[in-house]
């Protein structure tokens, strides 16, 4: 089942990909040798290449080709670069042009670097569109290897430029094997070996199958959707540990709408402050008979609203990436309510050439307790950190785009989860355990 599941998840996404593509572009095409944007529709900006075997590249604009440089080892390893000046369009040496950075105007890549034949053009542009006049080494040193960066488990303040679009498809498992009481954690065979502790959970496990994507309809503004089918499964003791039960759930989790808006960014686009806002819809199914489990659920069964602030700096072959957000949760029809979630979150990637990223991601999640008929659940809510590790791999360049796989695998290093004793049993929450997800990703930008 799970690679039926898998096998028509892949054929969603190349067919969306298909989409994208024009009756002109069924035919060979040249596309950039970094992103695989068609050059083109990138005739403004169009950059050449030829290395000292005499092998021949294109790119969508200057951007990519200093990617192309640095990854080939520097501008000794090339016989040829040409870039084009973009007033008229003629092919300049790339060594000799005068470059603007941070302009208005992005014509294909981010950081936008725009080509001229001359200092005065260059300068002219500037004053008229902003930016700031560097020379071809500055440009060498002035991006990252691997364009923005976008981390697994928060928002990136970094948002591509216009008409950049994604589409994904992923997995995700997590796994909790552990009963949490307090800062403490046990076995659940010891935690039901206790005096008068006749049920208590063994193991939890949820799975969920993601639809992600994303548009920038401006430079500053990106919307995304992200919808997940779940499926969770709870193993309880029964009889003090005699038998075993098991819960099962399953179903169309809440559908999340995002927008993130670029309030600052930095001459160069290697910082970047922006805010954030999501509404998750409630398309999930709350069933009353999982009100004592409310991790069972696959909706929430109301609205619910987040806020936050994002901010990105790129530090050479690093991108560092931190959040803070609160969401809010209204109470649903069934009388219940889940808890406020106040976030923080940090990423730190390092990108040793333009297809390649790993790094680390840690977050801190705070929920305030869930309310049930104007009750507080004194068994819901708490503390619980995640340190993740993270890597993504672009693969192959096609439809005008590029082809991207990341995987991530995290474990739970801090956990302050409530608990109550209720006579002589307790009933607590589950943690420890891990967390795990693969995706794969589509990425294109429309030049419109």
């Amino acid at each position: 089942m799970k690679k039926m599941t898998l096998s028509l998840s892949l054929t969603i996404l190349i067919l969306a990909g298909l989409l994208f593509i024009s009756p002109r572009s069924a035919r060979a095409r040249e596309s950039c040798r970094v992103c695989g944007m068609y050059l083109d529709v990138y005739r403004q900006t169009a950059a050449h290449l030829v290395d000292k075997d005499g092998h021949e590249s294109g790119t969508c604009g200057v951007t990519d080709l200093i990617r192309f440089i640095v990854d080939a080892g520097g501008p000794e390893a090339f016989g040829d670069m040409k870039v084009k000046d973009f007033n008229n369009g003629t092919m300049i040496d790339a060594a000799g042009a005068a470059f603007v950075i941070g302009s208005d105007t992005v014509p294909d890549m981010l950081p936008n670097i725009i080509a001229f034949a001359g200092g005065e053009d260059a300068r002219a542009f500037a004053r008229d569109h902003g930016g700031k006049v560097i020379s071809f080494s500055q440009a060498l040193l002035s991006i990252s290897p691997m364009a923005m960066t976008m981390p697994a488990r928060l928002k990136a303040a970094t948002i591509p430029g216009r008409g950049a679009t994604m589409a994904g498809i992923g997995h995700m498992k997590m796994v909790m094997d552990e009963i949490a009481l307090g800062s403490d954690s046990i076995d659940p065979a010891e935690f039901i070996s206790r005096p008068m502790q006749m049920m208590g959970a063994k193991k939890m496990t949820s799975e969920a199958d993601m639809f992600m994507a994303s548009h920038s309809v401006s430079d500053s503004d990106n919307i995304a959707i992200r919808i997940v089918n779940l499926k969770k499964e709870m193993e309880m003791y029964t009889m003090g540990g005699m038998g075993v039960s098991t819960k099962k759930n399953s179903g169309i989790g809440d559908i999340e709408l995002s927008l993130r808006h670029g309030l600052w960014r930095n001459t160069f686009h290697s910082r970047f402050l922006t805010a954030t806002a999501a509404i998750n819809l409630p398309t999930g199914d709350f069933d009353p008979a999982f009100v004592a489990s409310p991790g069972m659920q696959t909706g929430h069964g109301a609205l619910a609203a987040t806020a936050g602030m994002l901010y990105s700096q790129r530090m050479g072959d690093f991108w560092l990436h931190s959040s803070l957000s609160y969401k809010h949760f209204l109470e649903n029809s069934d009388d219940y309510q889940f808890g406020d979630l106040t976030r923080t979150a940090a990423a730190l990637h390092y990108t040793p050439n333009y297809n390649t990223l790993v790094g680390v991601e840690i977050d801190a999640n705070w929920w305030s307790k869930n309310e049930y008929r104007g009750v507080k659940q004194d068994n819901t809510g708490g503390f619980r950190a995640f340190a993740t590790a993270i890597a993504s791999w672009k693969f192959l360049t096609a439809l005008g785009g590029n082809f991207s796989a990341k995987g991530t695998y995290g474990v739970p290093v801090y956990e302050d989860m409530n608990h109550y004793r209720a006579g002589m049993a307790e009933n607590a929450q589950m943690g420890g355990g891990y967390m795990s997800s693969i995706s794969l990703n589509f990425k294109r930008r429309f030049n419109y």
